[in-house]
């Protein structure tokens, strides 16, 4: 049972409201900066013309992720339970009990899905080639687009 409750305190999930920008014009002009405050369970909203949006880091995206698939794969085996239980309703013999007691143990062993911390960093598609300006400049190197986006931040300020 400890074990149940260190990995519940591990994976619980405690969000709260940060910052707000009634445009995404309002969020461009910030800059990176806008999403400095966006870490250890902060989510900001983003309001736009197309709608309202949630921005929360990759850490907390990880968490709230795994307990929707966890919620799925209890729903999933509560159904299951549930039509056993109608199956005893309807023909309480050995072979049904043994379905629902089987089905309800099942339910109880399900393991928690991991949530992962990280992610390897993304690779672009494939450009193509009819499509691309000679003008523009792709930085893939994710170092490289931290000391712009440092650079350009100090450059602001």
């Amino acid at each position: 049972m400890n074990a149940l409750v260190a990995t519940q305190d591990k994976n619980s999930l405690s969000l709260k409201q940060g910052s707000s920008w009634l445009s995404f014009e309002q969020f461009r002009k910030e800059g990176a900066k806008a999403l400095a405050s966006v870490k250890n369970g902060i989510i900001a909203t983003l309001h736009t013309k197309n709608g309202q949006y949630r921005i929360l880091e990759e850490k907390d995206f990880q968490k709230v992720y795994g307990l929707a698939r966890d919620i799925e794969r209890l729903q999933g085996g509560l159904r299951i339970v549930i039509t056993a239980a109608r199956a005893v309703q309807k023909h309480p013999d050995d072979e049904t009990i043994k379905v629902l007691i089987e089905s309800v143990n099942l339910m109880g062993s399900l393991p928690a899905l991991p949530t992962r911390e990280h992610f390897e960093p993304l690779e672009p598609e494939a450009f193509e080639e009819e499509n691309e300006d000679e003008d523009d400049e792709y930085i893939l190197d994710p170092e490289e687009l931290e000391r712009l986006i440092a650079q350009v931040s100090s450059e602001k300020q």
